[in-house]
């Protein structure tokens, strides 16, 4: 589905604007409702605990991206959905931007090519992660996405707005593998924390 092609600078910016308030609004809904579990988890929980549910989670989370990289596949835990593209003709380009906002933000509806979304989500829901964290999350799932639509389609000319998409549809094994390596990070850092 693509909000941006064929259209105006004005109109992309404000679908763009739409898409994104509603990711931002419905990631940091999630995170703050998980977080709201988190808060109980920490009085509950030792911080020892809670970094072992940590390290655990970020293992875990490892295994499925190695899955993943191994297979060339999306996240093996995600639902294989994405936003019905018939709300387009249904509904108008405004509501299209505002529901494929709403649905993607939700962390867990659509396709995900890691499982770092499920890690963040479970560390909020243990309490190691903040209830604002969801700000966070949008911003790394956003800031690539407006840049990549806007800023580098006017660096290479492209009338339809998806040079970043057809680069990433190229080489989807490059980001499976950041992906793994952050992980792989997240492990040794919390375990290197939970031994010292």
């Amino acid at each position: 589905m693509s909000l941006v092609e064929g259209q105006r600078r004005g109109r992309h910016a404000a679908q763009l604007g739409r898409f994104a308030a509603a990711f931002a609004t419905s990631s940091f809904t999630v995170f703050a409702l998980a977080g709201l579990f988190g808060l109980a988890a920490a009085h509950v929980l030792t911080s020892h605990a809670r970094l072992a549910i940590a390290c655990a989670v970020f293992s875990v989370a490892l295994l499925l991206d190695a899955y993943s990289v191994r297979h060339r596949t999306w996240c093996p835990v995600t639902m294989h959905r994405e936003t019905p593209r018939n709300i387009q003709l249904r509904s108008g380009a405004r509501r299209t931007a505002v529901a494929w906002g709403v649905d993607t933000g939700l962390v867990f509806t659509t396709y995900r090519m890691t499982s770092i979304s499920w890690a963040l989500l479970a560390l909020t829901v243990t309490g190691y992660a903040p209830w604002w964290i969801g700000i966070g999350y949008a911003a790394g799932f956003l800031v690539p996405v407006l840049l990549g639509t806007s800023v580098l389609r006017l660096r290479a000319d492209r009338s339809d707005g998806t040079g970043l998409a057809v680069t990433l549809a190229r080489y989807p094994q490059a980001a499976r593998v950041a992906c793994f390596a952050a992980l792989a990070a997240a492990v040794g850092l919390t375990a290197s924390a939970l031994v010292s």
